[in-house]
């Protein structure tokens, strides 16, 4: 039988490894990327330098056209913030950005905090997460006075939303702050009616009729809001849906008129055990479905990735 602490390090080292491995199947990673994404998996945490037996939190993201991935961990502040100080210095973090995440973190007090990493439009990009709830009039006194802040504040308003579930926030050139909210509603259907009036008051475009049909087949109510605020202005609203299964994303894909790679469903099975959440994205006319995974620890056997080179 294996000591705990054992166990931990091996699931931990796995799951990197499950990660590396992914990458190799994606052709948005160039080359020049793998130090980036290497650098930020050798800056998160290890079990013993976590306290009280406290595990990392993984979750990773595939687009449905494969033409954008994310990772993010988090877990105790305590034994990831000497890390993400680490990491952002090698990121080479702005002083503003610094700031920023001292000043939120001085305010909110986050019980569970990490960085996160992404890949789009050619680009890495970083930044950090809290992912404990928080009192939306706390986290409205840190937006600055701008359009974005007052229509998120309507919004909130009518929905009568009293706190938020994440928040995100990127460091470097034109950086995003990001909000997750849970929508109201006991039931599938009231909360399909909240999202498509936050689409509507949020986007000023309605979700396609067909595509408000197949959110109300989802079996379990559990639906997000996510708002991205960049430059003053609603950069991004994606509709948070629980797991569903691999066939209801191609439909959901199909509704939202958004491709689908066959190589989609290989790539969610090889990287997790399961769909942890999927969300649907509007970025003015652009639109994406993004599949969530817990990555879970590679197969015996599978191939080791080639160490990273940088250019």
């Amino acid at each position: 039988m294996s000591h705990p602490l054992e166990s931990a390090l091996n699931r931990a080292l796995s799951i990197r490894l499950n990660l590396q491995i992914t990458l190799s199947s994606l052709s948005i990673v160039e080359e020049w990327m793998d130090i980036h994404l290497d650098r930020w998996l050798e800056h998160l945490p290890m079990p013993h330098e976590l306290p009280d037996g406290g595990q990392v939190s993984y979750l990773a993201m595939i687009g449905s056209d494969l033409r954008r991935m994310w990772w993010g961990a988090w877990g105790d502040p305590r034994g990831f913030v000497p890390k993400m100080v680490d990491y952002f210095k090698l990121c080479n973090i702005a002083k503003s950005d610094a700031a920023v995440l001292d000043q939120i973190g001085e305010v909110l007090e986050p019980r569970l905090v990490g960085p996160w990493i992404g890949v789009w439009g050619g680009k890495v990009t970083t930044g950090w997460h809290f992912l404990d709830p928080h009192a939306w009039s706390v986290v409205e006194t840190m937006f600055g006075t701008h359009e974005a802040k007052y229509q998120l504040k309507k919004w909130i308003a009518d929905a009568q939303i009293e706190r938020i579930e994440r928040f995100a926030q990127s460091i470097g050139d034109a950086p995003f702050t990001e909000i997750e909210v849970a929508l109201p509603g006991d039931t599938v259907d009231a909360q399909v009616d909240a999202l498509t009036a936050a689409f509507t008051q949020l986007t000023g475009a309605p979700l396609a009729p067909a595509m408000v049909g197949g959110l109300r087949t989802i079996t379990a109510p559990g639906f997000g809001l996510v708002v991205r605020v960049r430059g003053g202005k609603i950069a991004r609203v994606a509709a948070a849906l629980p797991g569903i299964a691999l066939d209801d994303i191609h439909r959901l894909c199909a509704d939202a008129q958004v491709t689908v790679e066959p190589k989609l469903a290989k790539l969610v099975g090889a990287l997790g055990e399961g769909i942890a959440r999927v969300e649907y994205g509007r970025a003015g006319d652009r639109a994406g479905v993004d599949v969530y995974v817990e990555p879970a620890q590679t197969a015996p056997g599978a191939d080791t990735p080639a160490p990273a080179q940088a250019n």
